[in-house]
């Protein structure tokens, strides 16, 4: 079985989890000696295709008619369609695989020449309706509509749909009634992600990650420790953006792969995402693969990768208040952050495991090219 997996790669900081998209896949790819696979995905966008994108259109963006989220959309959607009918035509495929489904808008002709299968962490609507951007031009339901209507027909028009919670899920079953859906993550590799032995160090230590500082509750941490910072606790900030120095917090800029990275989950007593806007935060799942308890707010499909509070700790977004006496008490509290500790691995164990989720992938898309014979793909 020959499988395309085409990804629409990292968009800038702010969303850096599609490498690990990949890397998961291939952690599972290992052990399928009958699945051959190749891998593209977008390139960064250009000077024009990027104006096209997102440059605002004055009057038009004053009266929330300029569509951004729709051109945005539509020309990833192109680039993608583009993009992909070249690699088949190199490499014929039984089966594609696409991520996200926001790039899949105008693959219509391909779908219905062989089996697509788009892979979707958050629906148009949901994406848009994160707290993060709710006084920004895509909280308006109007400005959505197109996309919206587009992406329902994506995902009706696909062979599969693999949401990657029952939130994602659900929302797909919202927006497109018909499509064929099924709840599946592709996970995580956790034979890297291990809980080891923490060093002593004089103080505990709260670890956050994340591209987009202040969407992510940077901010909201960072004032929830305040000036026990550096006294009673230290934080350990993964992060792009700028941050003021100051007693107790460290800044790092490291990639996903990055060992130094896996050594900080490894070693933080909790990681903190006080998130405004997240679809499936990686980060959660691998802090909880290595045994390290997590600290977020109800945001997209963490609650379900908490296992609605059993595996972590929820705290409402907004409040860092909330947030401070919630971290105040889990750092007090040795063994209930073993027992959270243990729940988090163990969920981990029989929900996100890349191995075993490549292996339900796989007898999907075996599935799909014996109902559905590939054809010449569309050009």
């Amino acid at each position: 079985m020959r499988v395309l997996f085409f990804n629409e790669g990292n968009l800038g900081t702010h969303i850096l989890g599609q490498a690990q998209l990949e890397t998961a896949l291939r952690v599972g790819l290992s052990e399928q000696a009958d699945v051959e696979a190749r891998f593209a995905g977008l390139s960064s966008m250009g000077t024009l295709t990027g104006l096209l994108a997102t440059r605002p259109l004055p009057p038009l963006a004053k009266a929330q008619l300029d569509f951004r989220a729709l051109r945005w959309h539509m020309v990833q959607s192109l680039r993608a369609r583009a993009r992909l009918r070249a690699q088949l035509r190199t490499w014929p495929a039984d089966v594609v695989h696409v991520h996200t489904q926001s790039v899949a808008l105008a693959l219509g002709a391909t779908m219905r020449s062989l089996p697509v299968v788009l892979s979707v962490d958050t629906t148009v609507r949901d994406w848009c309706s994160m707290p993060a951007w709710a006084h920004s031009d895509f909280s308006m339901a109007s400005t959505i509509t197109p996309s919206r209507a587009l992406e329902r027909r994506a995902l009706c028009g696909a062979a599969l749909v693999l949401a990657w919670s029952g939130w994602a899920r659900r929302a797909v079953q919202r927006e497109a009634p018909g499509a064929n859906v099924v709840e599946l993550h592709p996970g995580i590799d956790l034979n890297r992600y291990l809980p080891s032995l923490r060093r002593e160090r004089p103080r505990p230590r709260v670890l956050f990650v994340g591209g987009r500082f202040k969407q992510k509750g940077g901010e909201d941490l960072l004032a929830a420790l305040g000036d026990r910072l550096g006294r009673d606790m230290d934080v350990e900030l993964v992060t792009p953006a700028e941050v003021p120095a100051q007693a107790g917090v460290r800044v790092h800029r490291l990639e996903s792969s990055d060992p130094r990275l896996l050594d900080l989950f490894q070693q933080a007593d909790v990681l903190a995402l006080p998130t405004y806007g997240d679809a499936a935060p990686w980060v959660v799942l691998e802090a909880m693969a290595c045994g390290t308890p997590v600290v977020a707010s109800p945001v997209g499909a963490i609650p379900d990768m908490l296992d609605e509070g059993r595996a972590g700790v929820l705290v409402p977004y907004g409040d860092p208040r909330a947030l401070g006496e919630a971290l105040g008490a889990l750092l007090d509290d040795g063994a209930r952050r073993a027992r959270l500790a243990e729940a988090a691995r163990a969920h981990c164990e029989r929900n996100y495991d890349a191995r075993r989720q490549f292996a339900r992938l796989a007898g999907h898309l075996r599935e799909l090219t014996r109902v559905v014979p590939a054809a010449a793909p569309a050009l």
